[in-house]
């Protein structure tokens, strides 16, 4: 069967011979006897002897020539009893190796293994069920040329290998409900989930204060019994990231200092940005500041305590538990505390080279508070004024935040110093 969707931008997608295509050995030197064949109109991926026990780790790759937007795979895969394998395909800009792992600039399209998919199979990659998290469907952010490439890798490629055909790479359009704006305040249930985390979408604030007035928020255990513990929020169609700057916002209480990490991953290139928890048995708003990225295919936004700790480092299962609540994706200039806005307030020049002059139209600034964006604070000022200067002379170029309280409430803002 042929799958045809339109124009197809790969030239030798039927594999009339090997015509284009360059087969690579895809991790080290361990794949002698392994096998790539383009026979009457198939590539068959396996193992010169079946008997043999050992892994091989083959692959093919062809350049291909794309324009910035969305555009859609798929191909025909035919096996019959594979066991202990994997394949995967990849679209990245970086071209493949010989006989080195692909760690490029890329995007997964298709996967499949062994282990929890079929064993046998004939059919469409993207209507065999394998993989829905990669659906084939992907955004190139520029013009230029690309590589797919195609590998695999195991120990049994069953009766005859693997054959695929009909690789089929058109243009195509960006997927309906792609993510926009949301916050997770917890009065309701959400769609967050959890990965090595005990989850409680019921629990009470422990302490209302300024920062959190919210008695309902989410409580999770065992943030660090195992290393990449992490709970979040996932869309098939993918994050936009491309519309305005994006930020992330999350306000977060618990009984230990650490770091905090936001991860913008699956399904293209991965954005991350790590803030520190300073505050500990208080409500502290950490503001994640994405307006660098402008990925549309990942499908994740996971957040991440302490990344790399395990209960090897923290066992105590009080140190392990944090409340979260109100978590936002949105423009990064409006993420704040609240909704509270300060009347007529004027931060300017910005971007700056010296100077930042602030200034509201009746309210008394009580505090001015300046972080980078590893979470530092840089600069602190109480002025009890209507309007104050902030010097930015012993600071590097970048990306800052300016967190300004008056009497009624806080909001934050972006800093930036050419």
């Amino acid at each position: 069967m042929t799958i045809s969707y339109g124009q197809n931008l790969i030239t030798n997608g039927t594999f009339d011979d090997a015509t284009g295509w360059t087969v690579v050995n895809q991790y080290g030197t361990d794949s002698t006897n392994g096998s790539v064949e383009f026979i009457d109109g198939t590539v068959t991926v396996g193992k010169l002897d079946a008997t043999d026990e050992g892994w091989i780790h083959m692959g093919f790759y062809t350049s291909v020539d794309l324009s910035a937007g969305w555009h859609q795979f798929d191909m025909e895969m035919d096996f019959d009893g594979i066991n202990d394998i994997w394949g995967e395909v990849y679209i990245g800009a970086d071209e493949p190796v010989q006989n080195q792992e692909y760690f490029g600039d890329m995007q997964v399209l298709k996967a499949y293994n062994a282990w929890d998919c079929d064993q046998t199979y004939t059919g469409s990659a993207v209507a065999s069920g394998c993989d829905t998290a990669n659906p084939g469907l992907f955004f190139i952010p520029s013009d230029g040329t690309y590589y797919l490439l195609f590998r695999s890798g195991g120990s049994n490629f069953g009766t005859n290998g693997v054959a695929l055909d009909d690789f089929n790479l058109v243009t195509s359009v960006a997927p309906e409900g792609m993510t926009s704006d949301f916050n997770f305040d917890f009065q309701t249930p959400t769609e967050l989930q959890a990965f090595n985390l005990s989850w409680n979408e019921d629990a009470t604030n422990t302490e209302t204060d300024g920062i959190n007035t919210s008695l309902e928020v989410a409580e999770i255990s065992g943030i660090n019994d195992d290393w990449y513990s992490k709970f979040y929020f996932q869309n098939q169609n993918g994050i936009d990231m491309s519309s305005g700057d994006r930020g992330i916002s999350l306000k977060v209480n618990g009984p230990r200092a650490l770091p905090v990490t936001v991860k913008i991953e699956n399904g293209g290139e991965t954005s991350e940005v790590t803030l520190d928890y300073t505050t500990p048995n208080s409500w502290q708003e950490l503001i994640f500041d994405f307006t660098g990225a402008s990925s549309v295919s990942n499908t994740e936004i996971a957040v991440f305590f302490d990344i790399e700790v395990n209960s090897d480092v923290v066992s105590d299962p009080e140190l392990n538990t944090f409340q979260i609540d109100d978590f936002v994706f949105g423009e990064y200039t409006t993420l704040s505390s609240s909704n509270f806005e300060i009347t007529d307030l004027k931060i300017y020049p910005n971007p700056t080279t010296h100077l930042w002059n602030v200034s509201t139209n009746n309210e008394r600034i009580t505090l001015l508070e300046v972080y980078d964006i590893t979470g530092k604070k840089v600069f602190s000022l109480q002025p009890q004024s209507v309007n104050t200067q902030i010097d930015s002379s012993n600071l590097n170029s970048g990306i800052y935040i300016l967190k300004l309280s008056t009497e009624n409430g806080s909001v934050s803002k972006k800093l930036i110093k050419e």
